[in-house]
């Protein structure tokens, strides 16, 4: 029997096996086998797998540390998981695979939770991995393909078509992409040639649900009279590799205000700023970037003040888990609110549930490509 690997407090996998991409099938009977004589030991063995999910990504230090997300997520959203290594190392030749069981303890037996595949090119052989995918999936269960490539879907050209021609859904993340202007320009218009066929998410757009839910409690109309009809400024402050996070904040903001984007110009290196007009006003959107940090929005300041009347709130993120209201910034009384900051395995795991089209995010998408559309390069 392989070695047993605890991977966190319940899950374990066994120890991953090289073998062809021929092989796998082969490979993981074998697995399969092993586990029932070995470690079931007389008890039941129940297989849990509720869908297909493809996993993507461009080098092998990137496919570590999606390993170590693995068991978080299939411990939630149980799966056949194929990661799919493009410019990857194969020990001999352009193609290798790795496979695994993943399971965990129950009362009276044992949960397998996911069986895992890798299927490692080179360079010169990443067309043949949507063919390694196809042959290697689960009939009749749903297809999500995670796309952790940090370059925008489109942008990669036939490997993300092809990959995404397999899935029901589409899961992204924009955080740390190099132009985020282009990236979304391209990714607005493939979403929109899908034609409600496909699901598409964004994580970015679960990173801010905690700003979005804020914003929307606390200038509502009712709590803050005036406060959104009479903006006229907002100042951001995000980490590095936050601005497309930012980007897509914005972009909410401007589709469910119904403000038109007018002009975004670069102001230094480390600073943005868009304006936005709506019923004949103004609205200045300023986006700083702090010199270090994690990739995470800090601060918001939104200020609706008129000559007669000061208006301000400023929201500033306190710790991993609150996010506070500024007393010296704010003409609205200060507050906690718990705000955890989400890891991106949970977010992919929450994620792989959903079988619908967000039209709020879609709607937030097209803004964010019309503020890349007036954007001064």
């Amino acid at each position: 029997m392989s070695t047993i690997t605890s991977t966190n407090n319940k899950m374990r996998n066994t120890q991953p096996k090289r073998v062809s991409i021929a092989g796998i099938d082969a490979a993981l009977r074998g697995q399969w086998s092993e586990f029932h004589q070995d470690v079931a030991g007389g008890h039941t063995v129940m297989r849990a797998c509720m869908s297909n999910l493809i996993i993507y990504c461009d080098t092998k230090d990137e496919a570590i540390l999606i390993g170590k997300e693995i068991p978080i997520i299939v411990d939630i959203h149980p799966a056949r998981v194929l990661l799919l290594i493009g410019n990857g190392q194969p020990k001999k030749g352009n193609t290798e695979s790795n496979v695994s069981i993943y399971y965990t303890e129950l009362n009276e037996g044992w949960q397998v939770c996911a069986e895992r595949i890798d299927a490692i090119v080179t360079s010169e052989a990443v067309d043949r991995l949507p063919s390694i995918a196809r042959s290697h999936l689960i009939g009749d269960l749903p297809i999500t393909l995670w796309w952790a490539s940090r370059l925008p879907p489109p942008d990669a050209g036939d490997i993300f078509f092809q990959l995404a021609e397999l899935a029901n859904q589409i899961i992204y993340d924009n955080m740390g992409w190099a132009n985020p202007a282009k990236g979304v320009a391209s990714m607005t218009r493939w979403v929109a040639s899908q034609q409600d066929v496909k699901v598409v998410h964004n994580l970015a757009w679960r990173r801010v649900a905690d700003w979005r839910k804020l914003i929307s409690q606390v200038l509502d109309p009712q709590a803050a009279p005036d406060a959104l009809n009479s903006l006229n400024l907002i100042e951001i402050e995000h980490g590095p590799h936050a601005l497309a996070m930012t980007w897509m904040l914005v972009g909410w903001l401007a589709s469910r205000l119904q403000w038109k984007a007018v002009d975004g110009k670069r102001l230094s290196d480390s600073e943005l700023v868009w304006r936005f007009q709506h019923q004949q006003k103004e609205i200045k959107v300023i986006a700083k970037r702090r010199p270090a940090g994690d990739p995470l929005l800090y601060q918001l300041l939104f200020d609706w003040s008129r000559a007669d009347r000061p208006g301000r709130i400023c929201f500033e993120r306190l710790d991993h888990d609150r996010i506070g209201i500024v007393e010296a910034l704010s003409t609205i009384p200060p507050r906690v609110f718990s705000a955890q900051i989400p890891s991106r395995s949970n977010l992919i795991s929450a994620q792989l549930a959903h079988r619908t089209r967000e039209k709020i995010f879609e709607d937030a998408l097209k803004a964010s490509n019309a503020m890349s559309a007036v954007f001064q390069k």
